[in-house]
């Protein structure tokens, strides 16, 4: 019977398995008073909340070296061992405000001394 109801649970699930663990959103940082503003998304992996995910920020992919291919974000130094001293208090919010934000404060003012990156205001003047 417990077998049963797990497998109907799964086969319910599935269609939704990708809005279960793809997420995505937008991620901005001051910087000299210029707002710079980035897409993100992750994939929650399959094992979590043991192994935290990978944040991608796909539009600085090959722009910095503190970043592998496709776009994640390098966290393995310092997130990694915070987030396993931590399992399983620490959940997307603690990923995104002790992984992502203090890499983005390291990075985007090098990304922007190197003119890597440019500002919101000036991105959308850019565009039209």
């Amino acid at each position: 019977m417990c077998k049963q109801l797990l497998k109907q649970a799964f086969v319910t699930l599935a269609p939704y398995k990708t809005l279960l663990f793809r997420w995505s959103g937008k991620c901005w940082v001051y910087h000299e008073m210029q707002k710079y503003e980035f897409q993100f998304n992750f994939e929650i992996p399959i094992t979590y909340p043991v192994t935290p995910f990978e944040i991608v920020l796909p539009e600085l992919d090959g722009k910095t070296v503190k970043m592998y291919r496709g776009g994640k974000i390098c966290l393995s130094a310092h997130f990694k061992p915070l987030w396993s001293k931590n399992v399983p208090r620490f959940g997307v919010a603690h990923a995104l405000a002790l992984g992502l934000a203090p890499w983005l404060a390291a990075e985007v003012p090098n990304l922007v001394d190197a003119k890597l990156i440019l500002p919101k205001t000036e991105q959308k003047s850019v565009e039209t």
